[in-house]
């Protein structure tokens, strides 16, 4: 079983289809770290961990972080993908950032070089950006 902590629970780490939670620490970690930079706000998690049947089906990347218990996409009710941005970016364990402005959401991970890109309406990315 993987992580999980006093704000994010097992149920909302682990994968839609197969129901395991194979969130590594450091993600739930830097979960923890952007829920207080936030202003010790709920983070909602629309999904983290996921086996790669369900990448697959939800057209995840072939090597998404979300595979390797190292992702997570959240939102934040009353905030806006580019107020979660600049969060996400003071957290030191986030390396990868990913805007979706259409779905309101961002995508996190603990990828081991900095990245950052949006979604384009389709939930394909668009640009890589610095």
């Amino acid at each position: 079983m993987g992580a999980s902590s006093e704000h994010f629970t097992n149920g909302e780490l682990s994968c839609k289809h197969c129901h395991l939670n194979n969130c590594k620490g450091v993600l739930v970690a830097a979960l923890e770290q952007f829920r207080s930079e936030a202003g010790d706000v709920p983070v909602l998690i629309h999904c983290a961990y996921r086996c790669p049947t369900y990448n697959k089906k939800v057209g995840g990347a072939a090597n998404s972080q979300h595979v390797y218990g190292l992702a997570a996409d959240i939102s934040v009710q009353g905030m806006t993908t580019k107020q979660m941005e600049e969060i996400a970016e003071r957290c030191i364990l986030i390396k990868g950032i990913g805007r979706n402005d259409h779905q309101g959401f961002i995508h996190i991970d603990c990828r081991s070089t900095p990245a950052k890109w949006a979604y384009n309406n389709k939930g394909g990315w668009i640009a890589y950006y610095a």
